[in-house]
């Protein structure tokens, strides 16, 4: 371990001994006007080292550990969907971190990506890069790579405008009006259409509804249980629900339930007529082959029908979920029910989502008890 000079400036040359028993060296990369600022620096970096910290990973560049972060603690652990997010991200952090190592990876130099990417993008598309990125990075902090956080008080902001998805819903009067098309020349084998009905009258999201088969159907409870999805991204394939809290039980209306007689009756028809058969006994799917119907058609026929229903702009098959729930909010029915019915993890999450709904409510409410209190005093109520 040495300090010494150099032409007019003096440097550090630290070795040490590593975990594994073989030595490491690093050198100073600043050049220190004076020996003792020189030997502050070098004071300080065999601190670091006494406490455990791996200075010499610092030297890899963020790209390289980032990737390497990927595949030994992320990849494969969670969904493919989670999967694909992250590998999203390391091709974000190849074109913007280029040739910088973990420990040069400044603060100013992070932020500045993120102000740049959020120009003409959405916080959420912002947030997204930003939470995978500051994930190895406090990693990195936490097995003494790096000793500072570069994403310490970063903020992740886009100025594109966007519409939180729980705000894309109908109203009860442009629901009546697009059930009623939709009723309109419908036709039994039209599974497009049946999937948008039984959204509507569930909640249920698209995989829930694919991946819907006949034993989890409860005709004379009026029911169907909730315990699978169906990968149509991916795998095409069933697959686990969303989380513990989405595997539930529903009960839906007596139109519904009609519905779903017809199905069954017209797919048994189909089964004798063409000798085929419903191999994953889904209820959703084509009779001609029993295939699944692709998100993008459910989208293409709701489109169609709110265009004809005047409902502009059209509606994706995820916001008959929150036509549903807002319906319901509306209605006044009680929100710990609600939030079971749509699987959600628990009563906050159906508050965070719902909460413009539910402050359009309050202030409804306020007028409400306003008019209760004045009635006691036997005062007309407010309008």
């Amino acid at each position: 371990m040495a300090v010494y000079k150099r032409e007019n400036y003096w440097s550090y040359r630290i070795s040490y001994k590593k975990e594994n028993g073989k030595y490491g060296r690093i050198n100073s990369e600043k050049k220190y006007r004076t020996k003792k600022e020189a030997q502050l620096a070098e004071s300080a970096i065999k601190n670091k080292l006494s406490k455990g910290f791996h200075l010499d990973e610092g030297e890899a560049l963020f790209t390289d550990y980032f990737e390497e972060w990927f595949k030994i603690y992320k990849k494969g652990k969670l969904s493919i969907e989670n999967d694909v997010d992250i590998n999203s991200t390391l091709n974000f952090v190849k074109a913007n971190f280029d040739g910088i190592k973990l420990k040069n990876l400044t603060r100013k130099k992070y932020q500045e990506v993120l102000n740049k990417y959020g120009e003409e993008r959405a916080t959420a598309t912002v947030k997204k890069k930003h939470t995978y990125m500051r994930a190895c990075i406090k990693d990195a902090v936490q097995e003494g790579v790096i000793y500072k956080d570069p994403t310490y008080r970063v903020r992740a902001i886009g100025n594109a405008p966007t519409q939180k998805e729980s705000e894309k819903f109908l109203t009860e009067k442009q629901l009546i009006i697009l059930t009623k098309n939709l009723m309109n020349t419908h036709k039994i084998e039209y599974t497009s259409r049946n999937i948008i009905f039984f959204q509507i009258a569930t909640g249920c999201r698209f995989s829930e509804a694919l991946g819907l088969t006949w034993d989890c159907v409860d005709f004379e409870k009026k029911s169907v249980i909730i315990n699978k999805t169906w990968d149509y991204k991916y795998t095409k394939f069933f697959s686990d629900t969303k989380n513990f809290s989405s595997k539930r039980a529903i009960t839906i209306d007596e139109k519904t339930i009609e519905l779903l007689r017809e199905i069954k009756l017209e797919q048994t028809k189909s089964e004798l007529k063409k000798n085929i058969r419903n191999k994953h006994n889904l209820v959703f799917c084509t009779f001609d082959s029993f295939q699944v119907v692709s998100n993008n058609a459910v989208n293409k026929t709701l489109k169609k029908f709110c265009e004809k229903s005047g409902i502009t702009p059209s509606i994706t098959s995820h916001a008959l979920r929150h036509t549903h729930a807002s319906l319901l909010l509306f209605k006044n029915v009680n929100i710990k029910y609600l939030s079971k019915r749509l699987g959600h993890n628990s009563i906050t999450t159906t508050l965070q989502t719902y909460s413009h709904i539910i402050d359009e409510m309050e202030q409804q409410e306020s007028r409400h008890v306003d008019n209760i209190i004045s009635n006691v005093y036997g005062i007309k109520e407010v309008k």
